[in-house]
C-alpha cells in the first residue's frame, strides 16, 4: 500500500495505534489525533457472487436494500470471511479499500459514500493498527490505479 500511495505521489497523515476492529473501536482511538471523516468498510455480496466493499461514514447506517437499488444489484448480503481473505487477503478487521492492490483479478468494486467527496477519508493500510488520513480525491486516484471499478452512492 505505502508504495503504491508514493509511487502515485499520493500524500497522507499516518497515525499508529492500539489493534481496533469496529468503528466504535476506531472511533475512541483516533478522535483527536488526525483529522479527516472516520468510515466503516463492509465487504458483501450479492447473489450473482459479485463482490462489493462499501466504504461509508462511519455514523450512517447501511441500508442494503437501498445500496441493491442504487447499483442495480441482486439481494445483498455480507461475505464471508474466507473470500474476503481470497479477494483482498484481508482479515476482519482491517478491511479497507486501500485492500484493492491485492485484488489481481479486479472483481471487487468498491461503494463509496459521495458524501465524502470533498474531505479526507480514515483509512487502515491493510492492518487494524495504524490509520491513514487521505483525500477521497485521492483514494479514488488508488483504486482506478489498481484497476478496480467503483460506484460513489
Amino acid at each position: 500500500v505505502y508504495s503504491t500511495l508514493d509511487k502515485l505521489n499520493i500524500k497522507y497523515d499516518r497515525v499508529d495505534h492500539k489493534p481496533v476492529f469496529t468503528a466504535e473501536e476506531a472511533k475512541s482511538c483516533v478522535t483527536g489525533l488526525i483529522k479527516g471523516v472516520r468510515c466503516k468498510n463492509l465487504f458483501l455480496q450479492d447473489t450473482k457472487k459479485n463482490y462489493y466493499l462499501y466504504f461509508i461514514t462511519d455514523t450512517k447506517k447501511a441500508d442494503l436494500k437501498l445500496l441493491r437499488d442504487q447499483i442495480n444489484s441482486t439481494r445483498l448480503s455480507f461475505a464471508s470471511e474466507e473470500k474476503l481473505y481470497e479477494m483482498l487477503k484481508l482479515t476482519k478487521g482491517s478491511v479497507t479499500p486501500l485492500g484493492v492492490v491485492n485484488d489481481e483479478s479486479n472483481k471487487v468494486i468498491v461503494l463509496l459514500d459521495k458524501d465524502n467527496k470533498d474531505t479526507n477519508v480514515l483509512l487502515h493500510p491493510q492492518f487494524n493498527t495504524t490509520t491513514l488520513s487521505i483525500k477521497y480525491s485521492d483514494l479514488i486516484r488508488f483504486i482506478e490505479y489498481c484497476g478496480n471499478k467503483y460506484i460513489e452512492v
